[in-house]
Parts: structure tokens; C-alpha cells; sequence
């Protein structure tokens, strides 16, 4: 694989970036999630969402991987976490690479920004493999668990 490489996404990318959200909650998880729905959701992160970020990895002009960056405040910190919603990659040979480059990215934009205290990642529970590689990239598991109740059952 040739060098890759990482930068912002920008709007151009977000019906990519949609694409990769659907494809990755059917093998991931196992969902089933709309492609205009998710479409939209990317868009607005681009459009009118102030808190979030996507990066994309890339080789050859092609997106191989995708990670979103959301701001988390903290008050007991008094600052934000990056915290990384979803990374996805396509290249399973190279997956452990380019997550890290990834990382490593996000990492370098945090420490420029005064207001960040920390990063948080999101990992569903049955991804055993990507557990094992944040914990060897320096993330530890903490006493938190995430609970949610979506807008249906309100």
C-alpha cells in the first residue's frame, strides 16, 4: 500500500464518509442504518455543528479510513475531551497503521488546543481486537460506562 495519509475531511467527503457509516454498523454491529439518514447526519456535523471533526486516511486519493471527533466539556476538568466516536477502516491488513496514524493526528490537534484536557474513544463491546490495540496506543479502560436512552423512548 502506498504512503498514507491523513487530513480533515471537508464537505466533499461527507456522502463518502456516510457510506463508510453504513457499511461499518452492518459489519460491525450488525445494524441496518439509513443511508440518507446517516447522510444527513454527516452533513450537518460539516454544516452546523460546531463541536465536531472528521479525519480521513488516504492513499491514492482514496479514503481508507474515517475517524469523527466530537468535544466533550468536562467541569470537573474545566476543559474538553476529544472524544473519538467512530473510527473505521477498510484495509485489514493495514488497520493497526492507519489507526494509529489516526490517533496520532487527533493526539497532535489536541495538544495544540488549550481547552483540551484529554481524549476518550468510543468502543463497542464486542470489538475485542480494537480494545487490545488502544490499550497498547496508551488508552486505559475506565470505571465509566455508557448508557443511553434514544429519542423513541423518551
Amino acid at each position: 500500500m502506498p504512503n498514507i495519509q491523513i487530513r480533515f475531511a471537508t464537505k466533499k467527503d461527507a456522502s463518502k464518509i456516510a457510506k463508510f457509516n453504513v457499511f461499518f454498523a452492518k459489519a460491525t454491529q450488525g445494524r441496518k442504518i439509513l443511508l440518507p439518514v446517516t447522510e444527513a447526519g454527516v452533513k450537518y456535523v460539516f454544516e452546523t455543528f460546531n463541536n465536531g471533526l472528521y479525519l480521513v486516511a488516504e492513499t491514492e486519493n482514496e479514503i481508507v479510513g474515517v475517524a469523527l471527533v466530537m468535544k466533550e466539556w468536562s467541569d470537573w476538568s474545566n476543559g474538553f475531551f476529544y472524544s473519538i466516536q467512530d473510527i473505521f477502516i477498510l484495509n485489514a491488513e493495514k488497520e493497526d497503521e492507519i489507526n494509529t496514524l489516526l490517533f496520532e493526528k487527533i493526539k497532535e490537534i489536541a495538544n495544540l488546543d488549550k481547552d483540551v484536557c484529554g481524549l476518550r474513544i468510543y468502543l463497542h463491546e464486542s470489538d475485542l481486537s480494537r480494545k487490545s490495540h488502544y490499550e497498547n496506543i496508551g488508552f486505559k479502560k475506565t470505571k465509566y460506562q455508557i448508557y443511553e436512552v434514544l429519542n423513541e423512548s423518551l
